[in-house]
């Protein structure tokens, strides 16, 4: 009974990190252009800024893990689906450096915009 009980709990206990994972995700998908510190994420969800990043380090992401791939999970989809320049990618996904934008993308994804854009079938 005790290890069911524990099982229950640590069940619970993942579920909450992930949501608190998901609402991250959220508001920083609100507005990709602004700068949100962990701060202010801290405070809209009621936590302190310590709180947030251990759990979020529990879940084994960080507040910055979440930033680059939303960004540049926007910024993937975009290279796919339009022929919007890359610098107004860039920009649109809150980057200022076309530069660091490409070297970003080149270590998440392992090619660099351009490239990918290369792949893409002619419609």
């Amino acid at each position: 009974m005790l290890l069911q009980h524990q099982h229950n709990h640590n069940l619970r206990n993942m579920a909450s990190h992930l949501e608190l994972s998901h609402q991250v995700h959220r508001l920083i998908s609100a507005d990709l252009n602004a700068e949100i510190s962990s701060q202010l994420l801290a405070d809209k969800l009621a936590l302190s800024e310590s709180t947030l990043r251990r759990k979020l380090r529990a879940e084994g992401t960080s507040v910055q893990d979440i930033k680059d791939r939303v960004k540049l999970g926007v910024a993937l989809h975009m290279i796919q689906t339009s022929f919007t320049p890359i610098g107004v990618i860039a920009e649109r996904c809150g980057y200022q450096s076309q530069s660091r934008f490409t070297d970003k993308f080149k270590q998440r994804f392992g090619l660099t915009p351009t490239a990918l854009r290369k792949t893409r079938m002619l419609d």
